[in-house]
């Protein structure tokens, strides 16, 4: 086994099933902002995102180096495309419906700019979109959290890592055709009346 990927935007549960994978799989997980910034991979911080600058050179060559040293690895992070392909064994991506996202994000108490951005990064799929740009298409799984907790999404996930379930690649969540109208004209005004 090499490195599992678990990426999705903020509130989609990355870190409860990463934490839960390594557990599982005794292998360590990695945090990928926390490892950036802890090993100062960072360029500058941006106060404008609230957000730092990741160097990705930097970063691809000490996750690889990490790797080369201690073997497999749980991986959690939005951007976990910067992490080199050869390294990986699959990418999960979380998705929860955008509805249902706003409420999570709300619920901490993020300010309406940082959920609408958000929310719609999960609406237009951009961390399907990225991790498929950057690692390929047979990588990258997405997994429907919606509703569910997170016991039960790692056992879909680990079914998938150990051949008991099928592992769909290349099936994509669309939540323009998937969701009712109404469900979505409620995520879209937020956006609208929040975003930039």
């Amino acid at each position: 086994m090499r490195v599992i990927g678990v990426s999705g935007v903020p509130g989609t549960g990355k870190t409860s099933l990463a934490r839960t994978l390594s557990e599982y799989l005794e292998i360590p997980m990695i945090n990928l902002s926390d490892y950036t910034i802890n090993n100062m991979l960072v360029i500058a911080y941006d106060p404008s995102t609230q957000s730092y600058i990741v160097d990705e050179e930097r970063l691809r060559q000490s996750v690889l180096e990490l790797y080369r040293s201690r073997g497999p690895l749980v991986i959690e992070s939005h951007y976990v495309e910067v992490v080199p392909r050869e390294i990986f064994e699959v990418v999960f991506v979380l998705r929860r419906a955008p509805d249902e996202l706003l409420n999570v994000l709300l619920s901490r108490g993020w300010s309406g700019r940082k959920v609408a951005e958000n929310i719609e990064a999960e609406l237009l799929s951009v961390c399907t979109v990225n991790a498929v740009e950057e690692l390929g298409e047979d990588l990258v799984i997405e997994v429907d959290v919606s509703g569910r907790d997170t016991s039960d999404v790692a056992r879909e996930v680990i079914d998938v890592l150990f051949g008991d379930r099928p592992a769909y690649y290349g099936h994509r969540i669309d939540w323009l055709s998937i969701l009712s109208d109404d469900r979505i004209e409620k995520v879209i005004e937020f956006i609208e009346k929040n975003g930039e």
